[in-house]
């Protein structure tokens, strides 16, 4: 059984669901305690954020992280899900213009209030959206502020252009492109997507399913971090942007017991009054000497420092 506890970056195949590659991962680890950190449709390929062991505790921290993406917006075809794995539900031929695109292109970059798509697991009246459209329910789509931004063209035609985009948590690249067909007057659906990073991870740094498998044949036992190389991070290097603190072997024994020592708190004075001067939470790593991650710890503007997360060493 792995005691693996770190996030391991894959590199997921077109036809798989998120779930699957967890179950692949959960058999190849032979423990239970894998989950992932954002949803990739089956039709997208790409970095898929998975947690080990006690790695799933810091499943809120990723979740909020931006997003990079490579998509195929297909023009002139419009869909009920909007990508091409859906019902066609309109069909036109498409002769736009470069500059045109790229004109509806730059109005689509920044802060865009667009409908979420009916194919979603977005909530309305405590419902799913996906159960309500595959039940045939007719119902007003919610909008949402999504934010894209670092557009690149990478390829464009009359009827199909390749953008490289960034996003903020919880925006649909499917609704993007949708509205991009619409502005264009041609429809719009999304042929193809690949997520490039989520903040901090690339998936450069991701290792396939298949390698993972002949990974696992030839050591002949559960993969080890130093045979994954870049695709595994380990708990106390996941969170580079939060401040570290290294605690001694008797601050170890109060954090895992929920106590935190006089000393930490100590060293922590600063941030809490730029939490309290900024009126906004500071969040701390706190490691052991083998690094470890021992907890995260908050900086609060009101009632200085608290344990958020222990972890065991």
């Amino acid at each position: 059984m792995s005691e693996l506890n770190g996030v391991l970056l894959v590199d997921k195949p077109v036809d798989m669901t998120s779930h699957d590659v967890v179950g692949k991962v959960r058999r190849i680890f032979e423990t239970r305690a894998v989950g992932h950190c954002g949803t990739l449709d089956p039709m997208a390929s790409g970095l898929l954020i998975l947690l080990l062991g006690s790695a799933t505790k810091l499943s809120d921290y990723l979740l909020t992280q931006d997003k990079t993406y490579l998509t195929t917006v297909r023009l002139g075809v419009t869909t009920d899900s909007y990508d091409i794995t859906g019902e066609v539900t309109a069909r036109c031929e498409s002769k736009v213009s470069e500059p045109k695109i790229f004109k509806a292109i730059e109005e689509l970059t920044g802060d865009v209030e667009l409908e979420i798509p009916a194919y979603s697991a977005k909530k309305v009246n405590g419902k799913k959206l996906y159960e309500m459209a595959r039940e045939g329910q007719e119902m007003i789509l919610p909008k949402k502020v999504m934010s894209f931004y670092d557009m690149e063209i990478v390829e464009s035609s009359s009827d199909a252009v390749t953008v490289k985009l960034s996003c903020s948590k919880g925006s649909f690249i499917r609704a993007w492109g949708h509205e991009l067909g619409q502005r264009l007057e041609v429809g719009g659906t999304l042929s193809a997507l690949r997520r490039l990073g989520s903040l901090p991870f690339r998936v450069d740094h991701a290792i396939t399913l298949d390698d993972l498998v002949s990974l696992k044949e030839k050591v002949g036992e559960i993969p080890n971090p130093s045979s994954l190389g870049s695709s595994y991070i380990p708990c106390a290097r996941v969170l580079p942007h939060l401040k570290l603190l290294v605690a001694d072997h008797k601050e170890q024994k109060l954090l895992s017991n929920g106590q935190i020592p006089h000393s930490i708190s100590s060293r922590l004075i600063f941030e809490v009054k730029q939490a309290q001067k900024s009126k906004i939470t500071q969040d701390v790593r706190v490691v052991n000497s083998e690094q470890n991650l021992l907890a995260i710890l908050q900086a609060t503007p009101d009632r200085g420092v608290k344990i958020r997360r222990v972890f065991k060493p």
